[in-house]
Order: C-alpha cells, then sequence, then structure tokens
C-alpha cells in the first residue's frame, strides 16, 4: 500500500509515467515495477542517515525503489541485490550497446589517510556487472557471459583468453600464500632452535640459522613477487572481458 501510494505521489510530481522504451535524452528514472519516470532534473545525494535519496525535480525518492538512473552525469543502475547488506549502491554504465557493462567503483580513502598503511593514492576496487536493455544486472563472470556471448565466436575467444588469465591469477595469489606462511614457518622454527641452543650442527661449522633465514627469506620474496605479478596482470583480464562485450556489440 505504501508503495502504490509512492507512485501516485511521483506521477503527481513528475507528470509522467510510462512503460515504454525510455528516451536517454532525457533525466528519468526507472523503477523495480518497470514503470519510467520523467523529469527535468534528477540529483543522488545522502540524507542525514546517510542513506541514498533521489532528487527528483526537487522531491525526494528512496533510493532503494529505483532499477536505473539516467540523467546529466551519465546512466545508473542500481547494485544493491549484489551487496549482503542489501545497501543501495549505483553502478555507472562504461559500455552501451545489445549488452551493456557496468561498473562499480570503491575507493578505500581510510587506509589512504591512515598513517599506519603506506600509500601514495588511494587503493580503487573495481566491480563489473552487465545486462540487456533494461533488465535486471548480472555478474561479469565467466558462466554468465558465455551463455549471452555463445553466439559470437571472435567474443568467446576473448572471454576464454580471461578465463585463463584469472585461473592463472588464482593460482599465483594460491602459490603466494603458500610460499608466505612456509617462509614464516620456517622463521618460527629457526626461532626455536636458536632459543634452545641448536643453532649450529656440530663438527659442521655450518651455520643452520643461517641456513633456515635464508630459506625463509627466499620463500616470503617469491611470495610477494608472485602476488604482485597477480595483481599485474589484473588489468589485462579486464581488458579481454571488455574487448569481448565491444565483439559483441560491434
Amino acid at each position: 500500500m505504501k508503495y502504490l501510494l509512492t507512485l501516485i505521489v511521483l506521477y503527481t510530481l513528475c507528470g509522467s509515467i510510462t512503460y515504454a522504451q525510455p528516451d536517454e535524452s532525457r533525466d528519468f528514472l526507472v523503477l523495480y515495477s518497470d514503470s519510467v519516470i520523467y523529469a527535468n532534473r534528477i540529483d543522488l545525494e545522502r540524507d542525514y542517515t546517510g542513506s541514498l535519496r533521489l532528487w527528483v525535480d526537487s522531491r525526494s525518492v528512496p533510493a532503494g525503489q529505483v532499477k536505473f538512473v539516467n540523467n546529466n552525469r551519465g546512466f545508473f543502475a542500481n547494485v544493491k541485490e549484489f551487496n549482503t547488506t542489501g545497501e543501495t549502491r549505483f553502478s555507472e554504465r562504461i559500455r552501451k550497446g545489445k549488452l551493456n557493462l557496468f561498473e562499480m567503483r570503491t575507493i578505500d580513502w581510510e587506509n589512504y589517510h591512515n598513517p599506519a598503511v603506506y600509500s601514495t593514492s588511494p587503493s580503487v576496487e573495481r566491480k563489473n556487472y552487465y545486462n540487456i536493455g533494461y533488465s535486471r544486472l548480472k555478474k561479469t563472470n565467466y558462466v554468465n557471459l558465455s551463455i549471452d556471448l555463445a553466439s559470437n565466436p571472435e567474443s568467446m575467444s576473448f572471454l576464454k583468453k580471461y578465463q585463463n588469465i584469472r585461473r592463472a591469477q588464482t593460482a599465483m595469489y594460491v602459490t603466494a600464500g603458500l610460499s608466505v606462511i612456509g617462509g614464516v614457518i620456517a622463521l618460527l622454527s629457526e626461532s626455536s632452535e636458536i632459543e634452545s641452543g641448536f643453532g649450529k650442527a656440530p663438527g659442521s661449522g655450518i651455520n643452520k640459522s643461517d641456513k633456515s633465514f635464508g630459506f625463509a627469506t627466499g620463500a616470503v620474496m617469491v611470495g610477494i613477487g608472485l602476488a604482485a605479478g597477480g595483481y599485474l596482470i589484473g588489468p589485462l583480464q579486464k581488458g579481454y572481458l571488455k574487448r569481448a562485450i565491444d565483439t559483441y556489440n560491434d
């Protein structure tokens, strides 16, 4: 009942609700009911509680009721269904075509301003979603895209390269983690031997502590190198994903 009253009020305020294909030359909202509400101006901001609200011709609309927003800043989709908390957030459309690609960027300002964490710039996490037309968004994973891009062999070729790099990245991160853990275990073992007075093998002249330290340092360095390599191939992976979608849209 409350939602119905909201729609009636919006119809009165905005003067135009339609179920036809939206005119993207104008500002509009698409609700989860798939009705389209046009307006002269649409702005997005947070209220005093921290919740997102849309201002439609100076009238407030709860952002959680809105599936898509089109205004002078771009075209955005609600990704609340992908958040474990159900929090409303809007992802920007960065590719438009038969298949639309959206990107959600999250900037880690907290660690950037934290003196305990050295960083020359804030870290940015990017998550991608896609849809066809004005349907609800899907995650841009191999399983979903392999179905929707199946009719285009060239797109599928790029998609398989994307998947191969993703697998390689995962393997590098796992191996990096195991290497670091192995190095830490070796360091702990070395410390235990030193405290027990067994740091040197009798009559051999070989310092076991030095050998353990060398192994531990090497393992940690290998782990760091693999983790860095996994991070560096990330953009290449995203590049193949976007090329698969661009090829499908051509």
